[in-house]
């Protein structure tokens, strides 16, 4: 989601993935909110896939950056520029703009109601708070104001841990211990998430476990086609066979969908990113949108729904795409762009 490594090299297809991921979580998004009927793609929702592209390009492209540069302040810098300055002017917004004019309690009421200051500090702090004061308490889907920003911890998370796997797997001089982990959590979140069984339902600041396990093996798988001999799998060609034996055979079982997934996603993902596809290649020469259109898309959605609340999925996605855009825009030009150039110039893009 806010990775921006493709920055290594503009020739490539990753701009116009993340913002095409980032749209499509925005229509997966329309559904659960307007009470329709989920959009299901290979076992999971259009807003869920979405996400974990978004977690296997991240992987991919982080683990990338840690290798071209592996000293640790300077990645946790650039990692917290990229995050941080978008999400607290997205908070600013929510809670200095949108609150006080959607709210029904009086300004002096909203002001000194400590729900406005926790719903900022936490989620700055990546402690996801849905709830802010009175806001969309009667929208279909009530209450939440942005429920993307729960992906933000996990994310954040998997910067820790990747290089903490690594640095371990290399003191042996291999990857082994890295493959090691990555199938091992694979094969956790398989058993714990699809085998029939209740899911977790432990919540570790703010984050659910079942969240965690959901979308981390993607990381982790696509940090392995950046720090292995895999990556010459990474294949158009190969990519196009895997996606349509996987349609042409659509595994029944949750269990063996989502291992068919581990197999065929990062491949087709990261096959299609390193490609340089006319038209698309050039897709980030305006900015690096993707990133400000997932942050602005469900509360742009909620506010949508809070004036008209019938409208219908593929409206709200329409309308909520362009608005989220445009902000998008802003948010890049005026907040992330600039706040990317404190990062430290060696290997920094």
């Amino acid at each position: 989601m806010a990775v921006n490594e493709s920055s290594l090299s503009r020739t490539n297809n990753f701009d116009a993935l993340r913002l095409v991921a980032a749209a499509a979580v925005i229509f997966g998004h329309a559904h659960p909110l307007t009470k329709s009927a989920e959009v299901v793609v290979f076992g999971n929702s259009v807003q869920a896939l979405a996400v974990k592209i978004f977690f296997v390009v991240s992987g991919f492209l982080i683990a990338t950056s840690w290798v071209l540069d592996p000293n640790p302040l300077r990645y946790l810098r650039k990692r917290a520029l990229r995050i941080f300055p978008a999400l607290a002017w997205l908070l600013l917004l929510t809670t200095l703009v949108l609150g006080p004019a959607l709210t029904r309690l009086p300004m002096g009421e909203y002001f000194s109601n400590s729900g406005v200051y926790r719903y900022f500090w936490s989620n700055l702090l990546l402690s996801p708070v849905y709830a802010l004061t009175d806001l969309f308490s009667s929208n279909p889907y009530p209450t939440a104001v942005n429920g993307s920003l729960w992906s933000l911890p996990v994310e954040f998370l998997m910067y820790l841990l990747m290089p903490c796997v690594l640095v371990f797997s290399r003191i042996g001089r291999s990857n082994t211990l890295f493959l090691a982990f990555s199938v091992a959590l694979c094969v956790v979140s398989i058993f714990s998430l699809r085998a029939g069984r209740p899911a977790p339902t432990q919540v570790l600041y703010g984050t659910g476990f079942a969240s965690v396990l959901d979308v981390a093996p993607y990381f982790f798988l696509g940090s392995l086609f950046a720090l292995t001999r895999l990556k010459k799998l990474l294949d158009p060609a190969l990519a196009l066979f895997g996606i349509g034996l996987f349609a042409l055979i659509q595994p029944e079982s949750a269990k063996s969908m989502e291992i068919a997934l581990y197999l065929v996603l990062p491949i087709a993902v990261l096959s299609f990113g390193i490609s340089s596809t006319p038209g698309l290649r050039r897709f980030g020469r305006f900015g690096d949108f993707s990133y400000g259109l997932y942050l602005y898309g469900f509360v742009v959605q909620q506010t949508f729904l809070n004036f008209f609340p019938a409208m219908g999925a593929w409206e709200n996605a329409g309308v909520s795409l362009i608005v989220s855009l445009l902000l998008a825009f802003v948010s890049w030009h005026l907040i992330e762009s600039p706040a990317l150039k404190f990062k430290s110039r060696k290997n920094s893009k």
